[in-house]
């Protein structure tokens, strides 16, 4: 579980003492994943701070954040941080109850580029969606092509 000051501020030594114990180098994530990805790579307290938590009570920090632009570029991130032996957790829109989008890792949040209904096929009852995708705007997409 990453570190929190007393005063509530999470630290940054949190991060590096965190992997360092897995044997990671966060600066050196930090610069493969802003060097390769197409996104935005934060790896800053705050950032942090804000993904620490989802609808429960669960609060873990994690090691940096990555947005992706595509989900080629969020493939690009994970092959770093396999590379770099980081572990890697997807992140929808952080509804979750029960704690399963925090987590002391590299979190991907899908939301704010990738979030496309790319296809609906009624006749099939199939649909392709990016992972950030929001249920109630999938379920429009299938209610209009539904009416064709």
């Amino acid at each position: 579980m990453g570190t929190v000051a007393r005063h509530g501020t999470i630290t940054d030594s949190a991060t590096n003492d965190s992997m360092a114990a897995q044997g990671t180098d966060t600066g050196t994530l930090r610069a493969a994943l802003e060097e390769h990805v197409d996104g935005e790579v934060r790896f800053d307290a705050g950032s942090r701070a804000a993904y620490a938590h989802d609808g429960s009570n669960y609060r873990q920090v994690p090691i940096g954040v990555v947005v992706p632009r595509s989900v080629a570029a969020a493939a690009v991130a994970v092959a770093v941080c396999r590379e770099a032996g980081a572990p890697v957790l997807s992140r929808g829109g952080g509804t979750s109850l029960a704690g399963q989008c925090c987590n002391e890792a590299v979190v991907i949040d899908w939301t704010k580029y990738c979030h496309r209904v790319v296809s609906v096929d009624p006749a099939a009852k199939t649909a392709i969606i990016e992972p950030g995708a929001a249920l109630d705007k999938v379920n429009d997409a299938v209610k209009v092509s539904c009416r064709r």
